[in-house]
């Protein structure tokens, strides 16, 4: 390549000996940016081969991830059953205890004693009353073994998902370490092809300097290790640097599922308690919202909002935890608050309206 640009400059009408020695710092100079070329290419190459090691591990923990969701969804799903059923339970735990506060067992035992005609009659309502007092006791066992099924779950649930956090985790590190990987490998690459088209073009100037001094007879051809020859007014094409090897597209990204917990305001809507909403209404997904749906809504000022439907969130407050699904969205104070809470889920925390509840702050985390 360098073959006619350093030919001409030797028989510019200057001596063989001069012009050899003004031309050897030139040639040298060529030379070392060519092998910085050729090194920074090498460099690339080892970037690439390293990226493949790179991106089979990126594969690897993707599938582990994708694994571990399978797991929390299973787990979700067990979870979510065992919630309704301590629901269920606690529901007919609270009839039960306000029949206790009405009277109860205590005075259905003084009407046994006192309404029965004989003895027969009275062995029949100690006999039902026992019945009476024996359910409740199996209520309460029942519901003390629910309680304890929903909190292995919960706690099973939260083991799959710390360790999905950790594999997303790392998961981030293998994406950044293969882009700085080649990134840093190409602009070498970049650096080296620009500082030779810049040597390659001093050494073109220097011969057309050359030339208009004192003409160029025959080109005389010199041996170097590049085989390209030029001849004297070619117009010298700079390298183009090799293309950086793009990225496949990431496809449209989905809501992220969160590394970790997150804390937002979590406010409270629908049912006979709100009077500001239809009873039942119709969410977004087209789900109920009534009494006892659990469900929650989220802000439309979350990017791609609707892509959270169909989510199952995880909420945590005052050491309490209640799972609800994603079927609605709202205005929510422009994306102040980070859920509005549907009738169940309120009353799975203990409260009796949307007023009780109000704005209260929350922990919460998408499985």
């Amino acid at each position: 390549m360098l073959s006619c640009v350093l030919a001409a400059a030797l028989v510019s009408g200057l001596g063989p000996q001069a012009s050899w020695a003004e031309d050897a710092p030139d040639d040298a100079a060529a030379a070392e940016a060519q092998k910085a070329v050729e090194e920074a290419q090498g460099a690339l190459d080892g970037a690439e081969s390293q990226m493949q090691g790179i991106s089979a591990d990126h594969a690897a923990l993707a599938q582990e991830v994708a694994d571990l969701q399978q797991r929390i969804d299973e787990t979700t799903a067990q979870a979510m059953a065992a919630q309704q059923e301590l629901i269920e339970g606690r529901s007919a735990l609270g009839k039960a205890a306000a029949y206790e506060y009405r009277g109860g067992s205590a005075q259905s035992l003084v009407s046994v004693l006192l309404d029965s005609q004989d003895f027969d009659e009275f062995v029949r309502n100690l006999f039902y009353l026992s019945a009476v007092m024996r359910y409740q006791s199996d209520e309460i066992a029942a519901q003390k073994e629910r309680s304890e099924r929903f909190d292995a779950l919960i706690e099973d649930l939260n083991a799959q998902k710390d360790e999905q956090d950790k594999k997303l985790a790392e998961l981030e590190e293998k994406k950044a370490e293969a882009e700085q990987t080649v990134t840093a490998a190409s602009s070498q690459l970049q650096g080296a092809q620009s500082e030779y088209a810049s040597v390659i073009e001093e050494l073109q100037r220097k011969a057309e300097e050359a030339e208009a001094q004192g003409g160029v007879s025959e080109p005389v051809a010199v041996e170097e290790s590049n085989t390209n020859t030029m001849r004297p007014g070619d117009q010298v094409q700079q390298p183009e640097p090799d293309p950086t090897p793009s990225p496949t597209p990431d496809p449209e990204p989905t809501p992220d599922p969160g590394i970790g917990w997150s804390t937002g305001v979590a406010s409270a809507y629908g049912g006979s308690t709100d009077p500001y909403t239809p009873n039942p209404g119709t969410t977004a997904t087209g789900d109920t919202c009534d009494d006892w749906s659990m469900g929650v809504a989220v802000p439309m000022a979350w990017p791609r909002y609707w892509q959270y439907y169909g989510r199952t969130v995880e909420i945590s407050y005052m050491g309490m935890t209640v799972l609800a699904t994603v079927n609605d969205c709202g205005y929510m104070g422009g994306g102040s608050r980070s859920l509005d809470l549907q009738p169940g889920v309120w009353k799975a925390f203990g409260f009796s309206s949307c007023n009780d509840w109000g704005l209260r702050t929350v922990n919460y985390r998408f499985l």
